[in-house]
């Protein structure tokens, strides 16, 4: 009975793992890195491969587990071996006691799987369970497939939208440079890859709302009117009507509501005040005013990198939180962002 309910654990768990896999995912190559480890664990396996046709793309991934010796190649047919290629071109299965081989298929060949030992000889149950285990990797790899899709085709949206914004909102970030200080600044202050992307993303529709505005306001010189500050106050709300049906975008909206409150207390739209503003608020809202001042608005002249340091550090506490201005001034100071920067001047 105690050998049933550890095999019967060791699917569940299994099962479990790869559920966790799927809805973590982040990157491709961590997912497969992730799954050529639960194999391994799995079958007890002294070597594993797993190979993995890109989305939309004749590249593949190769993944392979030695022992405890971990490498990953990237490229066309020529990093598989001939047995590799077997099983990917003609969809055939290796089913015996020292090697296990089976293609990974939905619909269409997603990649393939292979599992070696050297001693104990694969159980009868352990190929079945070989068999069904990957067939569900295969669904997991479809999802995979058909994620990465949805978020091409959000990026590509996202990139049109911004280029519209470019030419109709003075506001609007100069990407690919606040970019690359996005990146510098969030491995600065130790951010999560995740959370640079959301903040990139951000970025990249931070002033999306501003589209309904009339363009003499975002073009006005001269002081605006209460009238005028009031719907120029609104486009945080705006910019989330546009995007919040979009499932992907719902991790940055509260970035992109509240990246105008102030440190203080003082801004807009909640008057959130120090650390209640979502972290990726405040660091875009110095991001913001450094876009402001490096490239100017039609109601502000640009400045030089000397003067944008010392207004950030005379708002330091009252409009920026202090860490995330000390932290984008250590970074301007890099001789290499400030070659950069200098150079698009």
């Amino acid at each position: 009975m105690k050998k049933y309910n550890k095999k019967y654990n060791i699917i569940f768990s299994s099962l479990h793992t790869l559920y966790r896999l799927v809805t973590s995912f982040n990157k491709p190559n961590e997912f497969i890195v992730g799954i050529t480890k639960l194999y391994k664990n799995i079958f007890n396996a002294d070597k594993v491969t797993l190979i993995y046709k890109l989305y939309n793309s004749s590249r593949l991934i190769k993944e392979k587990i030695i022992n405890n010796t971990y490498t990953l190649k990237k490229g066309g047919i020529s990093i598989l071996t001939k047995e590799e290629k077997g099983i990917l071109e003609k969809n055939r299965e290796i089913i015996s006691d020292k090697k296990l081989a089976i293609p990974l298929i939905f619909v269409k060949t997603l990649g393939a799987i292979f599992l070696e030992r050297k001693k104990m000889p694969f159980s009868d149950i352990e190929k079945k369970w070989f068999i069904s285990f990957s067939e569900q990797v295969s669904v997991s790899f479809k999802i995979i497939s058909l994620c990465l899709e949805e978020q091409k085709m959000l990026i590509n949206y996202i990139k049109t939208l911004s280029k519209m914004l470019k030419k109709s909102v003075p506001t609007s970030f100069h990407q690919p440079s606040i970019s690359k200080l996005i990146k510098n600044l969030g491995k600065e202050l130790k951010l999560s890859e995740r959370e640079i992307r959301s903040l990139e993303l951000t970025s990249l529709l931070h002033d999306t709302g501003k589209i309904h505005l009339p363009l003499q306001i975002l073009e006005k010189k001269e002081p605006l009117t209460e009238e005028e500050i009031k719907l120029i106050t609104k486009h945080p709300q705006k910019s989330i009507e546009i995007i919040k049906n979009f499932e992907i975008l719902k991790p940055i909206i509260p970035i992109l509501l509240h990246h105008h409150e102030r440190f203080d207390g003082k801004g807009y739209p909640s008057g959130l005040k120090k650390k209640k503003i979502p972290l990726g608020s405040r660091i875009l809202a110095v991001i913001d005013a450094f876009d402001a001042m490096f490239f100017g608005r039609p109601y502000k002249e640009k400045m030089s990198l000397e003067e944008i340091e010392k207004e950030l550090k005379k708002h330091k506490g009252t409009q920026f939180d202090p860490q995330i201005v000390d932290a984008f001034v250590k970074i301007l100071r890099k001789k290499s962002i400030r070659n950069y920067l200098n150079s698009l001047i």
